[in-house]
């Protein structure tokens, strides 16, 4: 049986066995890292369950998942739940800030099935990101100290301390940066801070940088022209 059969018949049982059988009144939670090692300690099912390691693998402990891949198995010799694959929070719950990865725990004879859910850390695993290399502004070399111009956003993946948290501007003589933050966002603003000079300076060349809050920080830079 090539596995997509295999993971077909595992939720027909499981939907017939939920026809059957009322589900275990607990919820088991658990937490790891996204990209944790394969073989990485998530919890003691069989503590958590109350049962022995040996009464799960005489009654068939098994995972189930809706997922496409298996992230999770138990070992049923030491009654273990451990990361089996790589887990990849951006792709499971793209811009979320909670990422709650639900799996069934079945055992049989009797039958018990428990709801277990694993909650998937964030770590700094991308840097901020600019939608453009270069951008434009145009300026009058008549506009008025202390005139605004919105600079572009950024876009990071990962979420919380992880995302961007702030912009930093290279240094010049004419312009500064004034930086305001929100409970879900950064943004920018470049500010005139000196009168410009076309005849002497008819383009200027500045590096926008956005810097995430992660240990260590990430950032990325694009041109202001």
């Amino acid at each position: 049986m090539n596995r997509k059969l295999k993971k077909e018949s595992e939720w027909m049982l499981l939907a017939i066995t939920l026809c059957l059988f009322d589900w275990s009144s607990a919820q088991i939670s658990y937490s790891v890292s996204e990209e944790a090692d394969k073989g990485t300690v998530v919890g003691n099912i069989a503590k958590d369950l109350h049962v022995s390691a040996q009464q799960l693998e005489e009654r068939g402990f098994r995972i189930v998942s809706g997922h496409s891949k298996t992230y999770f198995e138990a070992n049923l010799k030491t009654g273990v739940l451990f990361v089996s694959d790589r887990i990849d929070r951006e792709e499971l719950c793209p811009n979320t800030p909670k990422c709650p990865l639900n799996i069934q725990g079945i055992l049989s004879n009797p039958m018990n099935i428990y709801r277990i859910e694993v909650n998937i850390l964030d770590i700094n695993d991308n840097a901020p990101a600019f939608s453009e290399k270069i951008h434009v502004f145009n300026i009058s070399e008549s506009s008025s100290t202390g005139e605004r111009y919105p600079l572009p956003a950024a876009h990071d993946a990962d979420t919380d301390i992880n995302s961007v948290k702030t912009f930093k501007l290279s240094p010049n003589e004419y312009f500064s940066i004034d930086v305001s933050s929100s409970r879900d966002s950064v943004s920018a603003e470049l500010v005139l801070q000196k009168a410009l000079d076309r005849e002497k300076q008819p383009t200027m060349k500045l590096t926008l940088t956005a810097v995430d809050g992660g240990k260590p920080l990430k950032s990325g830079s694009m041109q202001i022209l």
